[in-house]
């Protein structure tokens, strides 16, 4: 198989090339012109649009660009290269790489679902699969994206019906102008921000074709609907358009807490990344002896991929490996013996149960599922499982909170982790996660028993009967 290395960057040592590096490198091929995935390197091999698109927004000459159409063969010293589109934006291209040591594909950021501004992805066999897995969780699965424009443009047309100026925030490379070409046909007049309207021209010189559209002219913008990249939402430009109505198109509108993280109006769940379901078409389609995971939830896509018998690791992140804990998840799917066991009352096996029921969408296997781990329960584990998988801590009739926000826990961890404030914001920054940065913070403490179910149970109605959030630190710090 080719040889993989990665150093803030994917390297192939027998060509000599990196794949998307963050920082200068001599030889590399960049994916899209995203800023995340380009640097002035000395040469770079990349699609025609790609190449146009970094000038215009690096500015500035670079040494060398080698260029190639998609499906095109280019044999270099030792190896070949042809270049697929990825689907991701206006000329975004997945490497397939042929050399002594075998075949690779590599994605770069793809999505699989047709878009309206940029080339259809396609998929070829490879030994090694290297791919983006932003959205590599099961909940991220995005519905149709003609449901979620259809939404957009009735979002547009009421804020106008209603004297409001709708501004639509998305990336000013690729989801603008995904934006701007789904307004078509709706009647709808259109304004560019700047950074946008720079874009979109590039768009227009490789052949793509939008709606009429005027660039950003605030005497005219009432009637009109406005397309911005989302780092002008707290920008003076728009707090002078009164009223206004706004909406962010992003993937992580899947989040329930999108609308109040963005401080936004509305939030419509439209990606250029793929989603779950596309990730695991792509494995399936390229078919590979091994799958090396890039980026957002690599570590879990990987996991995923690893009990569904495919060889596969995270190039960035931590890779764990599987061990027998309490319930193995491959013994979830057979129903457990009716005798209540200890190690199954216990919390960690109440996660493993969750994580097996949210890897399968079958209700029969679901069902199977519980029904071994509810056989393996005593009476009164049985009856705090039950309820605590509705994803509540009481009884749906009980409507009792146990008040401990994420202030609370923030506290608690820091607290009982020895870790001042400070470092807290440094790990809790780098995950973005409350149970991954919980699980760092804790990591050079000893390991304590695991909690039984009824031991968390009255944790939790502590915390409801506490008053005040101090008092509720306080017993999360001794628990833990």
């Amino acid at each position: 198989m080719v040889t993989v290395a990665y150093d803030r960057g994917v390297f192939l040592p027998q060509s000599g090339l990196w794949l998307d590096p963050w920082q200068a490198q001599d030889f590399a091929f960049v994916s899209h012109a995203h800023s995340d995935h380009t640097a002035r390197h000395r040469r770079v091999f990349c699609t025609g649009p790609t190449a146009r698109l970094m000038q215009v927004r690096m500015g500035g000459d670079f040494e060398v660009f080698e260029t190639l159409p998609y499906r095109e063969r280019k044999v270099f010293d030792g190896w070949a290269a042809t270049l697929l589109p990825a689907g991701h934006i206006l000329g975004s291209a997945q490497l397939f790489l042929e050399s002594d040591e075998g075949t690779l594909l590599y994605t770069g950021d793809f999505k699989l679902r047709p878009g309206l501004s940029s080339e259809p992805a396609a998929s070829d066999h490879a030994e090694t699969l290297i791919m983006e897995t932003t959205f590599g969780l099961p909940r991220y699965q995005f519905p149709p994206a003609a449901e979620v424009l259809a939404a957009m443009v009735k979002f547009c047309l009421e804020a106008i019906e209603d004297g409001e100026t709708p501004v639509l925030l998305g990336y000013a490379l690729g989801k603008a102008q995904e934006i701007l070409a789904a307004l078509n046909g709706a009647g709808l007049p259109v304004m560019l921000h700047g950074a946008v309207e720079k874009i979109t021209r590039v768009y227009e010189e490789f052949g793509v074709t939008f709606p009429p559209y005027a660039g950003y002219d605030s005497a005219n913008v009432r009637g009109h609907v406005l397309i911005c990249p989302p780092g002008a939402k707290g920008s003076r430009m728009l707090a002078k358009i009164k009223p206004r109505r706004v909406a962010m198109l992003t993937g992580w509108a899947l989040d329930a807490e999108a609308i109040h993280r963005r401080q936004v109006d509305a939030a419509f769940p439209l990606s250029d990344h793929a989603g779950y379901d596309d990730l695991l078409r792509q494995v399936e389609a390229v078919n590979p002896a091994r799958v090396l995971t890039l980026h957002g939830f690599a570590r879990e896509f990987a996991s995923d991929l690893r009990a569904r018998g495919i060889e596969a690791w995270a190039l960035t992140g931590t890779n764990q490996l599987e061990l027998s804990l309490c319930l193995p998840v491959a013994e979830l799917s057979r129903p457990a013996a009716p005798a209540a066991s200890p190690d199954n009352t216990g919390f960690n096996a109440f996660c493993l149960v969750s994580e097996a029921i949210r890897g399968t969408t079958g209700k029969l296997e679901k069902t199977r599922i519980l029904s071994g781990y509810f056989q393996s329960l005593d009476d009164t584990a049985l009856a705090l499982a039950a309820v605590w998988l509705t994803g509540r801590a009481f009884a749906r009739s009980d409507n009792r909170p146990h008040g401990a926000g994420s202030a609370v826990i923030r506290q608690a961890l820091s607290a009982a982790s020895g870790l001042s404030l400070p470092a807290w914001r440094i790990i809790s920054r780098k995950h973005n996660d409350t149970g991954l940065t919980a699980a760092e913070a804790m990591s050079a403490r000893p390991g304590r028993e695991p909690f039984a179910l009824p031991e968390l149970d009255r944790i939790f109605q502590a915390l409801r009967l506490a008053r005040g959030p101090l008092l509720k630190s306080e017993i999360l710090t001794a628990a833990l």
